[in-house]
């Protein structure tokens, strides 16, 4: 089963989702007590996402066609997006930015994204004007958290997934920061770092599979393509750094709350390895088997300031 945040005349609403039809659990959670208007106040409540999972089973609603929903991201609000930089070997190849380090003699790198920068399917991915000029795609398997903690040990870590989702971590390579005139030593790095945080900038959804439904999420194929060309087609068994060292290396520093994304890196066939970024009027999808397609079509913005 698949979980989503779908539009609705009066706002939002949390959704199931099989197969071609998709039905709205407001009147199944009322029933049962509880008023969340989306899969990140379900995940705020304990048992929440239990609770969603039960309604789905009992809901009498008549269903839409996939078609005919409008899927926001499943996660709107998430404490904690989580998201892993350099976890695949040719990746790091095909930047020539870093140089790639055997895991026996590193450790995994992690950045977060803001809220605001989440972004539904189906909604466009807005280009800054001053920082759009090398706007990049990374589509990447999405894990959620269901079970909180910290120190969370790699043998437990999947008794903490609730489910999985498709990511497109969208990133602005090159910053040309307008009122700088002297590099200092970091700069380069925070421009990299800042370049992921603009509006729009983390696409999620369109829905979560719940953890039960996704038995093999350590090899499954992702892939990506830019107004229909393929340019990214990995298997998430080429991961450096596997999900349960992830959810446990980030743990010891950031203790893990229900609802929390995690992107756990990007294969390679980004546009920064040909030279290609994202321009006005592309439609960019990532995708990953068992779960779906995330789309996006690509639009020019006003600088965010």
């Amino acid at each position: 089963m698949r979980y989503a945040t779908i539009a609705t005349a009066d706002g939002r609403a949390i959704a199931a989702v099989e197969g071609d039809d998709v039905w709205d659990l407001t009147p199944a959670l009322s029933e049962a007590g509880h008023r969340w208007a989306d899969l990140s106040q379900a995940f705020a409540a304990e048992g929440g996402f239990d609770a969603v999972k039960a309604a789905a089973k009992t809901t009498t609603s008549d269903p839409l066609a996939t078609d005919a929903a409008r899927f926001l991201s499943p996660l709107p609000r998430p404490d904690h997006v989580l998201a892993v930089a350099a976890n695949y070997k040719a990746h790091i190849e095909e930047t020539g930015t870093i140089t790639y380090a055997a895991k026996a003699e590193t450790s995994p790198w992690f950045f977060t994204k803001p809220q605001s920068s989440i972004n539904g399917h189906q909604s466009p991915i807005r280009l800054p004007t001053k920082y759009g000029d090398q706007v990049d795609w990374e589509a990447e398997l999405g894990v959620v958290i269901g079970k909180g903690g910290g120190s969370i040990a790699p043998e437990d870590a999947w008794d903490h997934i609730a489910g999985y989702t498709v990511v497109n971590d969208i990133s602005a390579r090159r910053m040309q920061v307008p009122e700088r005139s002297k590099l200092r030593e970091r700069d380069s790095f925070h421009d990299w770092l800042h370049g992921k945080w603009f509006d729009t900038f983390c696409c999620v959804g369109p829905w979560i599979v719940a953890a039960e439904d996704f038995p093999h999420p350590d090899d499954v194929e992702i892939s990506l393509t830019l107004n229909g060309d393929l340019k990214q087609q990995a298997s998430t068994k080429m991961m450096i750094f596997p999900i349960p060292e992830l959810i446990a290396f980030i743990s010891s520093i950031v203790t893990l709350r229900p609802g929390d994304l995690i992107a756990t890196g990007t294969p390679e066939g980004t546009g920064k390895s040909i030279g290609r970024f994202l321009a006005e009027s592309d439609v960019v999808a990532a995708s990953v088997a068992g779960i779906g397609t995330l789309t996006n079509p690509v639009e020019r913005a006003p600088d965010h300031a």
